[in-house]
């Protein structure tokens, strides 16, 4: 290989690094939006929880599900 190639192929190596960083800076920003405008909207709706459940009783207890469960039906034998 001649010294241009070299050199045009380090140069375009530069470029396509230097493209890959701007993109990856691109997405680290929009992510970053998106996940501090997802923040404020989930406190924006949780900022009167704790007010409006201030004078209430929580009931502590254990359930069980007593509903039948169906059973399959027995098959003659041969």
């Amino acid at each position: 290989m001649g010294f241009l190639q070299r050199l045009v192929g380090a140069a375009l190596g530069i470029v396509l690094l230097l493209a890959a960083f701007v993109f990856a800076s691109l997405a680290l920003a929009v992510l970053l939006v998106a996940g501090l405008g997802l923040w404020a909207w989930l406190w924006w709706r949780s900022r009167k929880m704790p007010r409006q459940h201030r004078g209430s009783t929580v009931i502590e207890g254990e359930y069980r599900d007593v509903t039948p469960s169906p059973r399959i039906e027995k098959r003659e034998r041969r």
